[in-house]
C-alpha cells in the first residue's frame, strides 16, 4: 500500500515542482532592452591621384662583350727574339706599343744587298751614257768621213768627164773603198750607240728594282717589330723568346678595349616602350640610355643598334649597348665575359596616374574612393612593373584611391580612410 503511494505522489510532486519554478522564473526575470549595433567599416589607406610625367625603364639582362676579336700576327718570318710582359693573357696595353719582336738579321742584309744593287745599277748607267755620248761622237766623226769622201768622190767624177774620158772611172779615183770605210765605221757607231742606250734602260730598271727591294727590305726591318694596333688586352697568347714564327701565324688574339658591347634580349612588345627611330634599321647611333650593374657596381651606357632579327627559340629581338672604356682606371673594370643587369631609359609618358602595384585589382580595376565608400573604377594601363602600374586612363586628378588589401569587396562599402 505505501509503495503505491509513494509511485503515484512521486511524480506528481516532481511535476508541481517545475510548474512553480517556471512560474517564479517568467515571474522574477528582467527586462533587457536591446541595443544598436554600430555598422562595421574597415580601415583602409589611400592616396589621392595626381597627374605626373613617368620615365618608363625597361629591363633586360645579358654579357659583357668586346666589339670584335681580332687574331694578332706577324708580317714576317723569323725567330722571336723578346716577347712584351704585357703580352700574357688578361694583359693591357696601348696602341702603338712593342708587343713583340722579330730577328733582324735576314732583313739587314737583304737591305744591305739592295743598297749594293743599287749602286751597281748607277754605275752601270753612268758606263751606259758613256758608251752613248762615246757612239754619237764616233758617229759624227764618220758622217763627217763620209760627206768628205762623197765631195771627193764628186770631184773626181767631174774630172773625168773634162778629160773627156768614157766609161766609169776606176774605184780608187771615185773613193769607193774609203766611201765603204766610212760608211761601216758609221754603221758601227749607231750600233754602239744603240747597245749603250739598251744598257741604259736595262740600268734604270735595275735601279728601279734595287730600289723597290731596299723599300721593301727597310719595310721588313720595321714589321720585325709588332705593334699593338690598338688599345686592347690579351685574350690567348702562344708566343715565346726563340719560337720561329711564320708570316700570318696567330701568335695572340686581342681584344679593344675602347668601348664594350652589350647583347640585350627583349620581349618585341617592349621595344615599342624604346625611342629607336628609323636610325637603328641601319648603321650604329646613340640611343636610350643604359645603366649596368653587377656586384654593387655600376656602368653608363647607351643603346647603339637592334639586330634586326627574332631569335627563333625565344622569339625576342636583341639591342646592343655599348659603355665606352671598360677597363679605364679608377673606377671597377667591367671585364669582358661578366653577366649584367640593364635598365634602359624608355619614353616618358605624360599626364598618367603611378599607382602602387596592391591599389591595382583583379579584372583591371582599381577602388575608388567617394564620400566613406568604395566604388570599383575601371582604368587602362599604360605601362607596369613589378612596384608600379602607370594608369594611361580612368582616373582624374583628385580621385582618392584605396591601397589596402580587402578580404571582400561590396560596391559601394563604407569604409575608414586613413589620409
Amino acid at each position: 500500500m505505501t509503495r503505491r503511494v509513494l509511485q503515484i505522489a512521486l511524480p506528481v510532486l516532481v511535476l508541481l515542482v517545475g510548474v512553480y519554478g517556471s512560474w517564479w522564473l517568467a515571474t522574477h526575470r528582467k527586462t533587457v532592452t536591446p541595443r544598436e549595433v554600430a555598422r562595421f567599416k574597415p580601415r583602409v589607406e589611400s592616396m589621392v591621384v595626381k597627374l605626373e610625367k613617368f620615365q618608363l625603364e625597361v629591363r633586360s639582362q645579358g654579357t659583357v662583350m668586346p666589339r670584335r676579336e681580332i687574331g694578332l700576327s706577324p708580317e714576317v718570318s723569323g725567330r722571336v727574339v723578346w716577347v712584351s710582359p704585357q703580352l700574357v693573357t688578361g694583359g693591357l696595353f696601348a696602341r702603338d706599343e712593342e708587343l713583340a719582336r722579330i730577328d733582324r738579321g735576314d732583313y739587314e742584309l737583304a737591305l744591305r744587298q739592295a743598297s749594293a744593287d743599287i749602286q751597281s745599277a748607277q754605275a752601270s748607267m753612268t758606263n751606259a751614257l758613256a758608251q752613248v755620248s762615246s757612239g754619237e761622237a764616233k758617229m759624227a766623226q764618220a758622217q763627217a768621213r763620209i760627206t768628205r769622201e762623197e765631195a771627193e768622190a764628186a770631184a773626181a767624177r767631174a774630172e773625168w768627164k773634162l778629160l773627156g774620158r768614157e766609161g766609169e772611172p776606176p774605184a780608187l779615183l771615185v773613193r769607193d773603198p774609203q766611201l765603204r770605210e766610212a760608211r761601216a765605221a758609221l754603221a758601227s757607231a749607231k750600233a754602239l750607240r744603240g747597245a749603250s742606250q739598251a744598257q741604259h734602260e736595262s740600268g734604270k730598271a735595275a735601279l728601279a728594282a734595287a730600289g723597290a727591294a731596299r723599300d721593301q727590305a727597310q719595310v721588313n726591318l720595321e714589321r720585325c717589330v709588332m705593334l699593338a694596333p690598338f688599345d686592347g688586352r690579351v685574350k690567348s697568347q702562344s708566343i715565346g723568346v726563340g719560337q720561329l714564327v711564320s708570316r700570318a701565324s696567330v701568335l695572340a688574339k686581342i681584344q679593344p678595349v675602347a668601348v664594350a658591347e652589350v647583347r640585350l634580349p627583349l620581349p618585341i612588345g617592349e621595344l615599342k616602350h624604346l625611342e629607336l627611330g628609323d636610325a637603328f634599321r641601319g648603321g650604329a647611333v646613340d640611343g636610350p640610355a643604359v645603366k649596368l650593374t653587377a656586384g654593387g657596381d655600376e656602368w653608363i651606357g647607351k643603346i647603339i643598334r637592334t639586330e634586326g632579327e627574332l631569335e627563333t627559340g625565344t622569339r625576342m629581338m636583341a639591342v646592343v649597348a655599348s659603355v665606352p672604356a671598360p677597363y679605364a682606371e679608377g673606377r671597377p673594370a667591367l671585364s669582358f665575359g661578366r653577366f649584367v643587369m640593364a635598365r634602359i631609359e624608355g619614353r616618358a609618358l605624360e599626364g598618367v596616374v603611378v599607382l602602387p602595384r596592391v591599389a591595382f585589382r583583379e579584372g583591371g580595376v582599381v577602388y575608388v574612393l567617394r564620400e566613406g565608400k568604395l566604388f570599383s573604377q575601371a582604368v587602362k594601363v599604360a605601362w607596369s612593373d613589378r612596384p608600379w602600374v602607370v594608369i594611361g586612363s580612368g582616373l582624374n586628378e583628385g580621385d582618392r584611391i584605396c591601397l589596402s588589401p580587402l578580404d571582400s569587396f561590396v560596391e559601394g562599402m563604407e569604409v575608414r580612410a586613413d589620409e
